[in-house]
């Protein structure tokens, strides 16, 4: 009986510590983000951009690679799909993008205002 028991406290402890470790991650992941948000903004145009081109308008712009890495792919799909979107860090406006043409007008809270041409390159600004 007392194998027995011995068991139950090593499953219990297994249970628990896992139990903990997921708690661990979920948390992680709920603040992981800093209050970054993509909102798509209706727009005439549309225009799908490619992978260098989302890099250097959200690099110019100003974001770190990290933010470029996990949220570059949200701006693509907003800008391919809606024409326009705008970047919110804990509700703080940072950024607007909008498609016009061949390109994008970037408007950002602390460096200024940019064109990027995906045919040219940069414009203004850049």
């Amino acid at each position: 009986m007392k194998q027995n028991s011995q068991g139950l406290k090593n499953f219990d402890v297994i249970c628990i510590s896992l139990l903990l470790t997921l708690l661990a991650f979920g948390l992680g992941g709920c603040t992981g983000n800093r209050g970054f948000e993509i909102f798509p903004l209706n727009n005439q145009n549309a225009l799908t951009l490619t992978s260098d081109d989302v890099v250097r308008v959200m690099r110019q712009a100003g974001f770190s690679d990290n933010q470029i890495l996990q949220y570059g792919e949200d701006l693509y799909n907003a800008l391919a799909q809606y024409g326009a979107a705008q970047i919110k860090i804990r509700k703080k406006l940072e950024a607007v993008f909008a498609i016009n043409g061949d390109a994008v007008y970037i408007s950002t809270r602390l460096r200024g205002n940019f064109i990027y041409n995906v045919k040219t390159g940069w414009v203004g600004g850049g």
